[in-house]
């Protein structure tokens, strides 16, 4: 029974009256709800009894599912009412707690204890206060953590994750938030550094691998624009056995060169400051004596950098 009224959190919409017997009417029509459902999971108990861990095998489907079948419920739904049964014997359920908060904190071992003890604060539970405490994801997610929680759940799988990011960095505020994080920054650069390997490597690999009769004068023409290499006949390297390492230089390298190629001619040079034309000098020095750094090491072998070399990687060289 409800000995005090219960505030009415819809303001003149109800009189607190109306609400505590509203209230009190929904719970007992749960509660009775919940005892039917306990009923018909000890119902399969009486039919069937447990062995062992008190699972679907020792023939307890095949018996439930006609069973089911007869009585118009779905096999699954007898089977949760019998599981949920076994986890609360008749002595350690509460009256007045809804069979789905018992359900909800039916796999934590202490859960005889828990279920006496609402969170502080609150005077009975909820279904979500269940599910959280059980570390479930509530129906209803209120904290950042269960909502990031709900979003990973629901996005599982790459192709939905990705379409999902694709809707959101649509909105600038979101695409703002998301590049002001340099980790962010990192991570999407590596990945577009690796498409355009990729794209590139693959290009320059069936540009060799074609004969020249096989590639007709716009395709000749398009790749030329691309990658300045002649073609050859015979691949430069067996790209099926070729090294990880040797690869990656390659198409590194070959990267490099499409982008120049395309961005070049586009170039609006009138418009750049000395600082700035500095600036894309000074990193270009900095590029070929990487590339000197490099072409030694695959002559020599010796990949060792002297203090100078290290000085214009790291600082850059202001010389002319």
């Amino acid at each position: 029974m409800i000995k005090a009224k219960i505030p009415n959190p819809f303001p003149k919409q109800f009189s607190d009256r109306q609400w505590t017997r509203y209230v009190k009417q929904g719970r007992e029509l749960v509660e009775e709800s919940s005892s039917l459902q306990f009923q018909l999971g000890d119902l399969t108990l009486k039919m069937v009894e447990t062995r062992g861990h008190g699972g679907i095998g020792h023939g307890v489907f095949v018996v439930l599912d006609r069973f089911a079948d007869e009585i118009g419920i779905n096999v699954s739904t007898l089977l949760k009412y019998r599981e949920v049964s076994i986890k609360w014997p008749p002595e350690e359920r509460v009256p007045g707690v809804s069979w789905s908060i018992h359900t909800a904190l039916a796999a934590l071992p202490d859960r005889f204890e828990v279920i006496r003890q609402p969170p502080k604060g609150r005077d009975r539970w909820t279904e979500d206060l269940a599910l959280s405490r059980a570390g479930r994801l509530p129906h209803r997610p209120l904290t950042k953590a269960e909502k990031l929680d709900r979003v990973r759940t629901l996005m599982r799988e790459d192709e939905s994750a990705s379409e999902a990011v694709e809707e959101l960095i649509r909105r600038p505020d979101v695409a703002h938030k998301v590049m002001a994080n340099p980790s962010n920054q990192r991570i999407l650069y590596r990945a577009h550094h690796e498409q355009r390997q990729q794209a590139a490597a693959a290009r320059f690999t069936a540009a060799q691998e074609r004969a020249p009769e096989e590639v007709d004068e716009a395709e000749e023409e398009t790749f030329e624009t691309e990658v300045s290499k002649p073609r050859l006949r015979e691949p430069a390297v067996d790209y099926q056995r070729a090294h990880s390492e040797a690869l990656e230089l390659i198409g590194t390298g070959t990267a490099f060169l499409v982008d120049l190629q395309r961005m070049i001619p586009g170039l609006h040079v009138a418009e750049f400051t000395e600082r700035e034309v500095r600036a894309v000098l000074d990193n270009h020095r900095r590029i070929r004596a990487a590339l000197d750094w490099c072409d030694s090491a695959l002559s020599t072998g010796d990949k060792t950098m002297d203090e100078e070399l290290a000085r214009i990687l790291s600082e850059g060289d202001d010389g002319p």
